[in-house]
């Protein structure tokens, strides 16, 4: 969908969402960290925690900016992933809705 496809409040609606399921994004991945971070005990785990911080860095700032052209994509794998729910979505038309719940199912 492009941007003429948004009206401006969907836009908006679908901003939010999106900001708040990056904030939680980064809520995770922290809690993720401070938990590997507690097992740390050799070489192999610290390369390990390496490894993990570079993979999510690169999805993290691929998933940052906020683009019509992909927005349906980014807010279902955000739903998928947990960080946003079906009511953070509320106002947006019902077919964009069914469409990110659908995709969030795959």
């Amino acid at each position: 969908m492009t941007q003429v496809d948004w009206a401006s409040t969907e836009t908006e609606i679908a901003q939010n969402a999106f900001k708040k399921g990056n904030e939680r994004a980064v809520t995770v991945l922290i809690d993720v960290i401070r938990s590997k971070s507690q097992s740390l005990s050799s070489l192999e785990s610290v390369c390990s925690l390496h490894d993990y911080l570079s993979t999510e860095r690169y999805e993290i700032e691929g998933r940052m900016e906020f683009n019509h052209d992909t927005i349906l994509f980014s807010l279902a794998d955000m739903m998928k992933r947990e960080l946003i729910e079906a009511t953070d979505l509320q106002g947006l038309d019902p077919k964009k809705v069914s469409k990110i719940k659908a995709m969030s199912l795959f």
